[in-house]
């Protein structure tokens, strides 16, 4: 610490706090002496608020310094202008605040949002007040003052600090989460950006407000509570718990101001209740209204997470078909290329020693040899199929959807078979046709063998995304169909995985739409939407 210099090192915030609250308290107490001639009463009033704020939002090592200076300026203004008995008990309310911010200070550390703080600090002046007004009901009888006496002290307390010690926690909350850049040349020649709608906002309610109470003040009268809380609601709702706080001050303000000028309130107890009221309501709205929009934003963020999240799964699964897709073309091509042609080798071989042998027994084992390669050959082109349908690769999506339904032979079985496709296949990626092709194979295949349908329409139709849609008029799916096999439960695995979604109407809840060429209530009807993925041209 610099000797030379008294304020310097850890003496200054000492010094600087305690000249800032006494010229703050003592201004207070000059503007409530105002608006109460009472000594005591003044003193309740404004500077209520400022001491429960100081005590709550600074260190606890500041708080005996902000006591004795109280206490100073208390004696210091009965002794000047103290006429009464009951001017005394100005100096035991220091002590009463210190007792009651000691328990206080430990919740108010604890609390983590902005609503929980300013219904603790309301609640602290409302336990404040009446507790102060419960110790002037108990000296009423000893000092001879009046019964409503401490009930005017317990309003004084409670109506200064529900004025100020939001206001005060409303600057606290600013310049504490305020980020300060430090001076620079580029700082200083950077222009001043001023946001001042509020304050317009503020000024046009303050003018609107005072002219109405100047002038229209008798004809308004039963409507002056729902007059003076209009700005408590706008500025509430479009600015929050600050815009209440601030319409809190200036309706406080304009009600002083209009009282002062033409005295619309018969006794101060009616104005502080009046002043109460009002900063009550704009603070519970402006409150209400913050934690409605903070839940929000969490919901807003929630949503974003959940769909960020489910797009990462969709791409993961995506991704997942792909590798499936490639590992099955890759099985594929082996068994194509390696099986297959062991398998003409074989039944070469086979035929080259039927007809160089004599032998019957080696005829007969050549013949068991290519038959039984032929029936490898089969198998080996059915598990082609299943794993890489080559007619998909050869044709095209509509063709092989086309060459598919020509394969099941419904005109040979009666079935009056119809397919509409209405979308460009050959702009779809890979995975999709693929996937559209071993829906379609799937559900024809549930046709076919389980539905008894005469009447069947297979439509593709186009749009932001891929929609097939299958119709007949069988006899629908069993209840348990989830359950019951695995075709139309790995259908809807799959298309969930690519994103898509999968609808199914069976039986009477089948709602075919007016105007169809089926027009039946009974049968099937699966939807099945796939995002699609244009490929580059």
């Amino acid at each position: 610490m610099d000797k030379a210099n008294p304020f310097a090192g850890s003496y200054f915030p000492y010094a600087f706090s305690l000249v800032i609250y006494s010229i703050s308290w003592f201004c207070l107490w000059s503007i409530s002496s105002y608006l109460s001639p009472d000594l005591l009463l003044a003193g309740l009033f404004l500077p209520t608020g400022l001491k429960l704020a100081v005590l709550v939002l600074t260190a606890r090592r500041y708080w005996k310094l902000f006591v004795i200076s109280e206490l100073i300026i208390s004696g210091w203004l009965i002794y000047l202008i103290g006429d009464q008995q009951q001017d005394i008990l100005l100096l035991l309310c220091p002590f009463l605040s210190y007792l009651l911010a000691i328990p206080f200070a430990d919740i108010w550390q604890q609390l983590k949002t902005y609503w929980q703080k300013l219904l603790a600090l309301v609640s602290l002046v409302l336990v404040h007040g009446i507790l102060l007004g419960g110790m002037i009901l108990l000296l009423i009888k000893p000092l001879d003052l009046p019964l409503n006496y401490a009930f005017s002290s317990a309003i004084a307390a409670i109506t200064g600090g529900v004025l100020l010690t939001p206001f005060l926690y409303l600057l606290y909350d600013y310049l504490h989460h305020k980020v300060w850049v430090p001076l620079s040349p580029a700082l200083i020649r950077q222009e001043v950006t001023l946001r001042p709608s509020a304050l317009l906002w503020a000024i046009t309610f303050f003018t609107i407000g005072l002219v109405a109470e100047l002038t229209l003040l008798d004809q308004m009268e039963p409507l002056g509570l729902l007059i003076i809380l209009l700005p408590n609601i706008f500025m509430a709702y479009k600015y929050g718990w600050q815009g209440g706080v601030l319409a809190t001050v200036m309706n406080s303000i304009l009600l002083t101001t209009a009282r002062q000028i033409s005295g619309s309130f018969a006794t101060d107890q009616e104005l502080q209740i009046f002043m109460t009221t009002q900063a009550l309501v704009g603070l519970g709205l402006g409150i209400a209204i913050s934690r409605q929009y903070l839940l929000a934003q969490k919901l807003q963020q929630a949503n974003q997470d959940l769909a960020a999240e489910l797009t990462n799964k969709q791409d993961l699964a995506r991704q997942l078909v792909q590798v499936e897709e490639d590992i099955r073309k890759s099985v594929a091509r082996e068994l194509h290329d390696e099986i297959g042609q062991n398998i003409t080798a074989i039944q070469i071989q086979a035929m080259l020693a039927d007809r160089t042998t004599q032998e019957e027994n080696t005829k007969t084992i050549a013949d068991t040899i290519n038959t039984l390669s032929m029936r490898i050959h089969s198998a080996t082109k059915q598990l082609l199929t299943q794993l890489r349908p080559h007619i998909l690769d050869e044709l095209g999506l509509e063709n092989a959807l086309r060459q598919l339904a020509h394969e099941m032979k419904f005109a040979e079985r009666q079935v009056d078979f119809k397919i509409n496709i209405g979308i460009a296949a050959d702009k779809l990626d890979d995975i999709t046709a693929v996937t559209l092709y071993r829906i379609v194979q799937e559900l024809l295949n549930n046709v076919t063998k389980h539905s008894q349908a005469t009447e069947v329409q297979l439509s593709l139709m186009p749009g932001t995304s891929f929609s097939l849609e299958l119709r007949d008029n069988g006899c629908g799916l069993p209840v348990n169909w989830r359950t019951k096999g695995q075709g139309l439960k790995g259908i809807e695995e799959r298309v969930s995985a690519l994103g898509g979604h999968l609808s199914i109407e069976s039986n009477d809840n089948a709602h075919i739409r007016a105007g169809s060429e089926l027009n039946t209530n009974k049968g099937t009807r699966i939807i099945v939407t796939l995002p699609t993925k244009i490929t580059p041209s």
